[in-house]
This record gives structure tokens, sequence and C-alpha cells, in this order.
């Protein structure tokens, strides 16, 4: 109803053309009562042309109501769709990221696109069909109650066997329709992970597995939509068999009435024409209640969508970060996922301006969460973050992030040309400027040698690029937001050893002036970083500042602790793999 309110004008001239057509639909009854009773029957047959003119203007007329009725409805419809659509993807992109640690892309796909779909049906169809049948009901006991009380009580005693039977009906096959949502969503999320992950499919030769997933699926929707058709297949005939006795006994009882003179021959034959009239108000209502009650399921899981409150978000008074240098705080911060098994436990850090923070450790020590953190991808449960003085929490989340710059270990490319994936964070940048970022990640020789240049399309995901390209030109799309705080998650890790090597000459000079988190698995890549902080199980078990006499790496390694563990570790690694090639 919320969404609808806007449209309240537009809603109204709908309800007066039901009206309106509800008024001439029930008026050819009028025509047939007073034909027979005041022509026919007393040989009145020159008039009989003219009201059968005017039973052929009143269809006209009808006819043009309902086009109106049926386009402006329509025509509401889609614009509440419309609404609806871009409020739940406007909602589901300011959900954290809490929320799609758990959400499934498949079902989210599936109420955006399909349960929206359901209730455009609905919006532009069902609701107008089934106001103006229940007032065709309606409009038509009011015309049996004037013309002969009498037959209309036969009316009227089949009335509550109706309302039962549409209650009966509505109660059953709305949980049916709800199973029958969620059926669908579920194949949709097997179709979207079996197409997304084709690569792994055809590399691991499980086509027939995921056939078998598919059709798992396939067979349960089958199955509760075949238990929906057979609750609603059950209301047809139940209409059908009333109609039929509640028409004999109208012919019987009005026919005695007429023989006895109690009754007009032209009101029997009125009220079998309006009794044959309700047929389809009846049955269409029924049909149209199916509709209802599968747009009431798809609802149901579209405002459940729409009712989750994001986890992170802007609190009141919040303002914006000014212009930061870029000195960055953490104080006592713990974080678990989900209340659960910590994660990080007492983290402090200090990272001045212009600062290279290195982040080593095991798989799973908590390197990714900790910079996820910054931006407030997520919120700790302990402690507080600041930049530059500014508590995280009380800045306005888009000014955050426009301070913060991250490359991520995992790249997502869109399916558009290399200059749209560069310049997505930054879509005002110039030609120069792509180009210069692109120089930056030792990319744009390669671009320039393509046929379209910049224009070049992506593909899907980037899959006519290789690993490395793909990463180096995400690492572009960073640079040109040009960040004060630049977080790295081995942003090299994809690239071969001799551009590796040249990118981390280019980024030591991108990084002046710029705080810099790097997560780092290959311990020689931070050997330059002014701090290093070594992970293990969530806390930070060594830590080492450089100084004009000694690096961090070289502290470390002088500690002979964790670290100095993990680089001899990494030292034999890349040894056995020399030996290896060399014996090739």
């Amino acid at each position: 109803m919320g969404y609808m309110a806007p449209h309240a004008p537009r809603l109204a001239g709908v309800i007066v053309a039901i009206l309106a057509a509800t008024v001439i639909e029930l008026s050819p009854p009028w025509f047939i009562r007073y034909a027979v009773d005041q022509m026919i029957l007393n040989g009145r047959s020159g008039q009989l042309l003219w009201l059968a003119l005017g039973l052929m203007g009143v269809s006209l007329v009808q006819g043009l109501i309902d086009f109106v009725r049926l386009y402006a409805s329509a025509a509401i419809g889609h614009r509440i769709v419309f609404d609806l659509r871009n409020a739940v993807f406007g909602h589901l992109s300011e959900l954290s990221f809490s929320f799609y640690d758990q959400a499934r892309t498949g079902d989210l796909m599936s109420r955006v696109t399909a349960d929206i779909d359901a209730l455009s049906e609905f919006f532009g169809r069902a609701a107008t069909i089934v106001l103006s049948n229940l007032i065709t009901l309606v409009g038509v006991l009011v015309v049996l109650l004037v013309w002969d009380w009498r037959l209309a009580a036969l009316y009227i005693i089949f009335l509550p066997f109706m309302v039962q039977a549409m209650l009966i009906y509505a109660r059953r096959v709305q949980p049916a329709m709800r199973m029958a949502r969620q059926k669908l969503a579920s194949l949709t999320n097997v179709l979207q992970e079996s197409l997304a992950g084709v690569l792994v499919v055809k590399l691991f030769g499980r086509e027939a597995f995921e056939e078998q997933r598919a059709d798992r699926q396939s067979a349960a929707l089958r199955e509760a939509n075949t238990e929906t058709a057979r609750i609603s297949a059950k209301w047809m005939p139940y209409v059908q068999v009333m109609m039929g006795v509640g028409t004999g006994l109208v012919i019987w009882l009005g026919g005695l009435g007429v023989i006895e003179g109690a009754i007009s021959l032209g009101t029997l034959i009125g009220f079998v024409t309006y009794v044959g009239m309700l047929l389809r108000p009846i049955r269409q209502t029924g049909m149209m209640l199916s509709t209802v009650m599968r747009s009431v399921a798809a609802a149901e899981r579209v405002f459940e969508v729409l009712d989750i409150e994001p986890e992170i978000h802007d609190v009141p008074g919040a303002y914006p970060l000014p212009p930061v240098e870029g000195h960055v705080r953490l104080e006592g911060v713990c974080f678990s996922y989900g209340g659960q098994n910590e994660v990080l436990r007492d983290i402090d850090l200090e990272a001045e301006p212009g600062q290279m923070v290195a982040l080593v450790g095991p798989s799973g020590a908590g390197k990714t969460t900790l910079v996820h953190l910054l931006p407030r991808f997520y919120e700790p449960q302990e402690g507080r973050i600041t930049i530059d003085g500014h508590d995280i929490r009380h800045v306005t989340l888009q000014s955050l992030r426009d301070a913060i710059g991250i490359a991520l270990q995992s790249v997502f490319l869109f399916d558009a040309s290399i200059e749209d994936n560069i310049a997505y964070g930054n879509p005002h940048a110039r030609r120069s400027q792509i180009e210069w970022a692109a120089h930056i990640v030792q990319i744009h020789d390669f671009i320039a040698s393509l046929p379209l240049g910049y224009e070049t399309p992506m593909g899907e995901r980037g899959v006519r690029l290789s690993g490395g390209q793909k990463q180096r030109i995400a690492l572009a799309r960073v640079l040109l937001r040009d960040p004060r705080i630049l977080i790295m998650d081995e942003p090299t890790s994809s690239v071969d050893a001799d551009t590796e090597r040249r990118m981390h000459a280019a980024l030591e000079w991108v990084r002046q002036g710029r705080t810099t988190f790097v997560i780092a698995h290959r311990l020689w890549t931070v050997q330059h970083a002014d701090q290093i902080l070594v992970l293990r199980d969530g806390r930070i078990v060594e830590r080492a500042i450089g100084t004009a006499g000694q690096s961090a790496h070289e502290a470390l390694l002088a500690n002979n602790g964790h670290y100095r563990e993990l680089f001899d570790l990494q030292l034999v690694g890349e040894a056995l793999v020399a030996e290896e090639g060399a014996g090739r």
C-alpha cells in the first residue's frame, strides 16, 4: 500500500472507470427484461431495433472504458514495480558485508527478478480484476433484491458457500505458492553457481553432477507447481457445479412464479442472464486469487530483504571526513564474525602518514579482516579506529571510503571496456589520467597493442585477460581514485617475476605521501616496509618499526621469532622449486 500511495490520483481514476464499467456491464439484463415484458409480449416489434442499437452502443462504451481501465491499471502497475525494484536493488547495495557472507546470489536474483515480476502481475492486472469482480457480484445482488427478493434469496443462500470455498482455497494455495517461490529461488541459485563456475565444472569433469543438481531442484519446483495446480484445479469444478445448481433452482422456482403470475417472464429471463453473468467473475476471481496468493508469497520474500537493516550505516550526526593526511590508529580492536570465533583480539596499531605497514602471517591469521575494518566493511565489537583523530564510526561511509583505496587479491571486472573498468571508481577521469594509472601498473603497452586499445571489451568477469592482466587493471582502478590510504592485498600475486619487480618499483613511487597497508605472503616484497606486523591466531605476535640504522625486516629477522620462521620456510620452499626447475 505504501508503494501505491504516490499513484493515488491515477488509482482513483481506475476505480471510477471500474465503477462505470460495472454499471454498464449490469445494464443488458435490464434491456432484456424491458424488451420481453414491454415489447415482445405486447407485439411492439418496431421498437426492438432501437433497443438492439442501444445494447450495441452500451457495448461500445463498455469496450472504451475497459480499454482505459486496463491500460491505466497496467501502467500504474509497471510504475509501482519499477519503484519497488529500484528500492530493492538500492537497499541491497546498502546492506553490509555480513549480509552477503550468508546470502546466496541466485536467491537474491530470484527475489529481484521473478518475485517482483509476480508483483507486476498483481498490480497491473489481478488487483483491478478482483476489485471489478467483487463490485459486479455486489451489483448483481442489489439488482436481484430490487427485482424479486424471493429469487434473490437463492443467490444469497449460495454466497456463504462461495465465500467459504474462496477462503479455503486461499488458505491452502498460499503456502503452496510460497513453497514454489522458494524452489524457484533454489533452482536459480544452482544455475547461477553452475554457470559462474563453468570453468571449474569442466576442469573436473563434473558436468553430469551439475546436471543432476539442476535436475533435482527442477524436479522439486515441478512438484511444488503441480501441488499448486492440484489445489487450483479443485476450484473450477466446484464453481461450475454451484452455478449449475443455482441456475436450475432459479428456472424451477422462477418458472413456477411466472406460471402463477407472481413475476414476469422478462424478470425470469433477466434473472437467468444475471446468474449466467456470475459465472465469469466468480471463476475469474478464483483464478486471480491464485495470482494474488502467488504475489503475497513473492511480496513476503521481497519485503524480507527490504526489512533487513544494514549493520553498518551512518550514525545520527555523522559528518564528512575532511581531507586526510593518513594517520591511522587501532586501539584495542576485537572482532568476530557473527559474535563467534574471535578473529582479531586486542589489536593496537598506529600508522603515520606516508608509512608502509606490512601485515604478514599464516593463512587465517586475520590479516584481510583487519584491513576490512578500516573502510567499515565490518564493525569491531570492541575498540576503536581513528583516521587523523576522527573516529570512523562518526564520519559518513561515503567520505570514509572515498579516502581509502583497496586492491584485492580476488579481482572482479565488469563486462565493459578496459577504459570503463579502470575509470569505474572515477568515472570523470580523463584519458590521460587513465593512461597514467595503466603506466604505473605496467599494462599500458599491452593495452595499446590491442586493436581497439582502451576500448577493448573485457568480456564477462574479464575472461579475455590473464590473471595478472586483470590484477593490474584492478590496481590501476584503485590508483586512479588517488586515495590517501592505500590497502593492497597481495597485489602482485598473479604476475610474473619480472613484471612484479617493475610493479613494485612503480608502487614504491605511487605510495609516496600515502599511508599504505600491504598484505604480503612473499616476504621479500615487504623488505622496505616502514613497519611490519606479524599476526597469528588473530593477535599481533611480533612487530618492528624501521629506523635509520636497521629496517623493520632486519629487526624481525634478528629476533629469531615467528617472522624468522616464516622467512626460512619460504626460502626452503623457493629453493625446492628452483631445484625441481633445474632438474627438468
